[in-house]
Order: C-alpha cells, then sequence, then structure tokens
C-alpha cells in the first residue's frame, strides 16, 4: 500500500493478509510513503516481481479527460505485465 502509516492502513493490510490466508495463500505487505506510481515501481524493481496485478473502476468521461487514474499512469509506465481486475 502507497499511504501514510497509520492504524487504518495497518488495519486494512491486517485484513487483507487474513482473507488471503483463509485461502490458503500467503502474502507480503508493506506500507510505502511517496508517489503511488514511482512507489510501486521501485516495490516491483527491489522484489523481483514480474506481474502487476492492480484493480481498476471507472470514472465518468470528465474526470478521466481532467484527471488522470493511477490505473492508467501505471499502464502508460510499466514495463511490466499487468492484469486488470475491473
Amino acid at each position: 500500500m502507497v499511504g501514510a502509516n497509520s492504524e487504518g492502513n495497518v488495519a486494512h493490510l491486517v485484513t487483507a493478509r487474513g482473507i488471503i490466508g483463509a485461502a490458503g495463500l500467503t502474502a507480503d505487505a508493506e506500507i510505502r510513503q511517496g508517489e503511488v506510481e514511482s512507489a510501486l515501481h521501485a516495490y516491483q524493481a527491489e522484489h523481483g516481481i514480474d506481474l502487476l496485478v492492480m484493480g481498476a473502476y471507472g470514472h465518468s468521461r470528465i474526470r478521466q479527460f481532467l484527471i488522470d487514474s493511477t490505473t492508467t499512469t501505471m499502464l502508460r509506465t510499466t514495463t511490466m505485465p499487468v492484469l486488470l481486475l475491473r
């Protein structure tokens, strides 16, 4: 997660890891500071991640025109495969 190292964000990560663990899988969780795109790219490089999985949701056409989304920026700047879940 890219954001503040707050109690709320830590709670979200703990919940997510619990759901993943209940499915019999394991996951690493970490909170990073900074700009979302550059922090995610740095994390990918540091950990040798070869597939980026992202959730995406739609915005209105006007919002898409005025404000670029994190998903769009990641798609435009990544050099690795991306799986989008919508």
